[in-house]
């Protein structure tokens, strides 16, 4: 669970290399091949990140917090997770209809490697969305648990006198490296 802070929120790298999606600047950018190269690598290096984020997702989804997660922490956390969320829809779904439409007939409007470009780009799009609407559930959950079952222990109330002495004695035969300790 240490990772949760560590994972980076940020957009894709291939959204900020698309910039602006309108199809006359969109289809402009994917003719011209150094902007479709800059474009391929930063595909690439979204989809290294998205699968290396995914399989920290799947291996910590069903574990539970750490004992020693402020659950303050992790209730803000999960707010933050579901703004991301909804920022991430709000941006990613018109860039995902535009390539979409990029990808519309006629098919030979661009070459089979752009064509392959945009449903990668695509999948990178959509395969962030469920990341971030599934790590959202996963700290909601975290969040929800830990509100809901906080671990305080209480004490019975007592009747009577309390016996220290014998309380002592029984506390020094119970933990002998306590008893050590205080000896020296």
């Amino acid at each position: 669970m240490r990772g949760i802070a560590a994972l980076s929120l940020d957009d894709p790298g291939l959204l900020r290399a698309l910039g602006p999606t309108e199809p006359g600047q969109l289809e402009r950018r994917l003719r011209d091949r150094i902007e479709l190269e800059r474009l391929r690598k930063e595909t690439e290096n979204d989809l290294a990140q998205l699968k290396n984020s995914m399989a920290w997702l799947a291996k910590h989804f069903e574990q539970s917090a750490p004992d020693d997660l402020d659950p303050d922490w992790l209730a803000e956390a999960a707010e933050q997770a579901q703004r991301k969320e909804r920022e991430a829809a709000a941006h990613f779904r018109p860039v995902v209809a535009a390539l979409k439409t990029a990808l519309e007939p006629p098919e030979d409007k661009f070459e089979a490697n752009v064509q392959q470009l945009l449903r990668e780009g695509i999948e990178v799009l959509e395969g962030w969305l469920v990341f971030y609407q599934r790590f959202h559930k996963m700290l909601a959950r975290l969040a929800e648990e830990r509100g809901a079952s906080p671990k305080v222990l209480r004490a019975r109330p007592l009747q009577g006198e309390v016996d220290h002495e014998a309380l002592s004695r029984e506390f020094m035969a119970r933990f002998p490296k306590i008893r050590a300790a205080l000896a020296k």
